[in-house]
C-alpha cells in the first residue's frame, strides 16, 4: 500500500474519527497541508468543538499523544503555525460539512 495522508492514522481515537476522515478525504486537497494534518493526528491531536466551529487540540498523555505541554508547543510552532491560515480554512469548511453533537465544547 502506498503511504497516503488521505486517511485517519489514529482510528483508535474514535471520538473524532469521522471528522478526521471527512477532513482528510474530502476537504483537504493540498498534499503539504494533508501531510501536516496527518502528522498532527499521528502525534496525538484531536478535533474538538470550539465556539461555533472546530479546532485542533492536543492530547497530553504519553500513551495517546504528547508527553507534555512543552512538547505540544514545540510541535505546534514547528508544524501548525506556519500553515495556520490553511488549517483555519479547512476547519471552516469542516464546520460547514459536519457536526459533532455529542462532543464537549472547549
Amino acid at each position: 500500500m502506498v503511504p497516503t495522508w488521505r486517511m485517519d492514522p489514529r482510528p483508535d481515537l474514535a471520538t473524532d474519527h469521522a471528522l478526521w476522515h471527512l477532513l482528510l478525504t474530502e476537504i483537504v486537497q493540498d498534499e503539504e497541508l494533508g501531510w501536516t494534518l496527518n502528522g498532527a493526528r499521528c502525534a496525538g491531536c484531536q478535533i474538538v468543538h470550539k465556539g461555533s466551529g472546530f479546532a485542533i487540540q492536543p492530547i497530553i498523555d504519553p500513551k495517546l499523544g504528547f508527553n507534555d505541554e512543552a512538547e505540544w508547543i514545540e510541535f505546534r510552532a514547528k508544524w501548525l503555525v506556519p500553515m495556520q491560515a490553511e488549517i483555519a480554512q479547512a476547519m471552516r469548511e469542516l464546520r460547514k460539512r459536519a457536526t459533532m453533537p455529542d462532543a464537549p465544547a472547549v
